[in-house]
């Protein structure tokens, strides 16, 4: 019965050793592939936070020019003129000043 015992273990310790190494290459593998797809996905990312950045500094050269544009035709003397070349004039009594609610004082 020893003799029988022995190769029981034997067989068990040769199974758990195979069981053993093919997690082994698996959970490499899996490894790998894991690897492969973050460096892939992180390059990704990477492509499309510079696009993003580049489009934002576009909107943003956009934005300054509308603002000077804005700035331009909201200007009181264009606004004289527009009113001069309609026939209109300014009426000093009726001009309302409005500041920031700053008092001058």
């Amino acid at each position: 019965m020893a003799k029988g015992t022995k190769k029981r273990k034997i067989r068990r310790s040769v199974a758990l050793l195979n069981l053993s190494v093919s997690m082994l290459i698996l959970s490499s593998f899996l490894y790998l592939c894991s690897a492969l797809f973050l460096r892939s996905y992180n390059n990704s990312l990477s492509t499309q936070a510079q696009e993003i950045s580049r489009q934002i500094a576009v909107l943003e050269l956009q934005n300054d020019a509308v603002s000077v544009e804005i700035a331009k035709l909201a200007s009181a003397d264009r606004v004289d003129e527009i009113a001069a070349n309609n026939g209109l004039s300014r009426n000093s009594s009726n001009v309302i000043s409005i500041t920031n609610g700053e008092n001058g004082d």
